[in-house]
């Protein structure tokens, strides 16, 4: 092999090699802006059925904790499926949310339109989110915005 060869396959192998991280954090912006908007659209579709949740719903924004959850979650539905499927799905997701209302959430159009990604079930998606911690994040943020209190008083 050429030195030339060397130094092109060198230089292909060090870009792939740079690119895999690159790509994992664009594919979590992307989670993260489509996370964010379906929490928008879920604290609407909550407040539309309790209207005393309006104003006491926790911030849909992401911070470290909530994005380290999210990046184990994002790793898992990779090492299940791929990285294409992954952007499939991430595709799904903001057709599915493009134009989506609360009152649509309400109406269950959105989670007709979304699948998992190619190799995982909604069952294992439900688990990794509970495993990941995201669940008991989104718990803790909803008890401490004084959303669960008045949740169980109804």
């Amino acid at each position: 092999m050429n030195s030339h060869l060397r130094t092109a396959c060198a230089t292909l192998c060090l870009a792939f090699a740079f690119s895999l991280p690159a790509l994992a954090q664009s594919q979590l912006d992307r989670m993260e802006t489509l996370a964010e908007r379906a929490g928008t659209l879920t604290n609407e579709a909550l407040a539309l059925q309790l209207p005393q949740l309006e104003g006491n719903l926790p911030s849909p924004d992401w911070d470290d904790g909530l994005r380290q959850a999210y990046a184990c979650v994002l790793d898992a539905y990779v090492d299940a499926s791929s990285v294409s499927a992954v952007d499939r799905m991430m595709d799904d997701m903001e057709a599915a949310l493009e134009g989506a209302t609360g009152e649509s959430i309400l109406n269950g159009e959105i989670n007709e339109t979304i699948g998992m990604p190619d190799g995982m079930s909604p069952g294992q998606a439900q688990a990794l989110l509970g495993e990941c911690g995201v669940m008991d994040i989104m718990m803790m943020r909803m008890a401490e915005s004084g959303a669960m209190e008045i949740m169980m008083q109804q």
